[in-house]
């Protein structure tokens, strides 16, 4: 039976694939200040590394939506950058994830940050990156292999990751977590309650879920209510 894709079920998929993105990009970056050149296409941080770019939208504080940026009517940006925003537009439309497809979104449905997060595993992009600005936030899709070949999550930066993941957003525990394992193509092991996965680095994760798929203890430690 074919699962009907929502914006919660993509989130459930590819929120935690998408973080370890972000933290491969922080790993390379770390807080080094950056600027964006239209013209290349590119973004440049001040320690050298320029690393193409995607514009995938903006979130505004003050209508407190999200505006997809193949429907800004008076965007700088060009076309050759907004690929990827249309990329999504399409699969939206062909999934029937309102989401992706409707010009602004209400942040209470979607913010930027939610948006990214599916974007970043549907475009295959490296990362994604937040760009503030007074008033709201500009989000990109970074491309580059440099970000790519950064080290994967250890079992501390998973637990991280995950526990300020599922405190800010309302998803099935377990589905989220298991789907990051099968999407590295990694071997996770179900049995009853417990999920467990031999890490990249060679780590053991542990988690137990109760019948509703939340998270109870992880990695021995109980998880505080979410």
């Amino acid at each position: 039976m074919t699962t009907t894709l929502t914006m919660q079920t993509c989130l459930e998929q590819y929120a935690l694939i998408s973080l370890e993105k972000r933290d491969k990009l922080e790993r390379l970056v770390s807080e080094h200040i950056y600027e964006l050149d239209l013209d290349t296409r590119t973004i440049r941080f001040s320690n050298g590394l320029e690393i193409s770019y995607q514009v995938l939208g903006t979130e505004s504080d003050n209508t407190l939506s999200w505006l997809w940026a193949w429907a800004e009517e008076q965007t700088e940006v060009p076309m050759n950058l907004l690929s990827s925003a249309f990329k999504l537009k399409d699969w939206g439309e062909r999934e029937q994830i309102s989401e992706f497809f409707s010009p602004s979104v209400d942040l209470t449905l979607a913010d930027g940050h939610a948006i990214a997060l599916v974007s970043s595993q549907i475009c295959n992009a490296s990362s994604f990156y937040r760009d503030d600005y007074e008033g709201g936030a500009a989000f990109l899709l970074l491309f580059d292999n440099r970000i790519d070949s950064q080290p994967s999550f250890d079992r501390a930066r998973l637990t991280q990751q995950f526990s300020e993941l599922i405190s800010r957003m309302e998803l099935n525990h377990r589905n989220t977590f298991l789907s990051y394992f099968l999407l590295k193509g990694l071997s996770p092991v179900e049995k009853g309650s417990l999920i467990a996965c031999e890490l990249e680095n060679g780590e053991q994760v542990i988690a137990e879920f109760d019948e509703a798929g939340k998270v109870i203890m992880l990695n021995g430690e109980k998880i505080s209510e979410y």
